[in-house]
């Protein structure tokens, strides 16, 4: 996928980060978009971004907050009438639709291994009444290998 210089014109007055814009600004929108287009048609990840788009982790941050902003289905929804500029945009989207996807997976394993974690620690919490002489492990088992760990 490469972006032609028709289609660049359609998007760029609709790109955040331009030079008009209060805040700052995108070095080069142009070259953004482009890194993006590489990681979506070559289903590569971030870190294997050629140098000649610049640092990956910078348009990999860029993409992130794009993604949670809705730019890329905004831009998709405004140019309908071209295209392969949509195909492209909506390749973007449906990448950012999975890379959401993922994200809210692993937040929801960080958070069950948390709790988990927590569960287990409260667990091991000596009970009044267990001896931890005798080697009573909370739960009533006993279990030498807790009490050389304490795990």
């Amino acid at each position: 996928m490469n972006l032609l210089d028709e289609q660049w014109q359609k998007l760029q007055p609709l790109l955040l980060g331009g030079y008009n814009d209060p805040g700052a600004t995108g070095r080069d929108n142009r070259l953004f978009l482009q890194s993006v287009l590489w990681i979506v048609a070559h289903k590569a990840k971030w870190s294997d971004l050629p140098a000649e788009f610049g640092k990956w982790q910078t348009s990999y941050m860029r993409f992130r907050r794009w993604n949670h902003a809705d730019v890329w289905r905004q831009l998709a929804g405004s140019v309908n009438d071209d295209k392969e500029l949509r195909t492209m945009l909506d390749a973007i989207v449906a990448f950012g639709d999975e890379h959401t996807q993922r994200a809210k997976r692993r937040l929801t394993m960080r958070n069950n291994k948390i709790a988990y974690n927590s569960a287990l620690a409260s667990d091991r919490q000596p009970q009044s009444g267990a001896s931890w002489a005798t080697g009573m492990v909370p739960g009533g088992s006993q279990n030498w290998v807790w009490l050389v760990s304490g795990k």
